[in-house]
């Protein structure tokens, strides 16, 4: 069985420029919620253990969303609102499966997926997912 994904999200989002000069596409809300969310949900949902994020210099706010833990602390305290603590819960469910590795020049998926052969044995290497994110 599949235990690992690894998710290229370092591309340079062309499409969506300007938004994405300034924000990460894959934190786009959808239905009030990060893509990058619905993925992992998925992840989950297929019995996905350990999800390896490929990620650029200029895509550090994903890094940030899943380990800005001060701020989630910060809001509980200061509001008793359940919600707030159930999406927290959701992230540290999260934070304990993802990985993330940097591709530091656009150099394509291929180059981007190289990049993660530290965190997963040459021998089953060609055996996981890939999803690419479409920019």
């Amino acid at each position: 069985m599949i235990k690992q994904a690894i998710i290229p999200l370092a591309g340079l989002g062309t499409r969506l420029l300007p938004l994405t000069s300034v924000f990460a596409k894959e934190l786009l809300p959808i239905n009030g919620k990060p893509g990058i969310e619905y993925i992992l949900d998925e992840c989950i949902e297929a019995g996905i253990k350990e999800v390896i994020f490929i990620i650029s210099k200029n895509k550090l706010m994903i890094k940030k969303y899943f380990y800005n833990d001060k701020f989630y602390k910060d809001i509980i305290k200061r509001k008793k609102d359940s919600r707030i603590k159930n999406e927290y819960k959701k992230i540290l469910r999260y934070k304990k499966m993802i990985k993330f590795v940097f591709q530091n020049k656009p150099l394509g998926t291929g180059d981007a997926v190289l990049k993660t052969k530290s965190f997963i044995s040459l021998i089953t290497f060609f055996d996981k997912i890939y999803l690419p994110i479409i920019a």
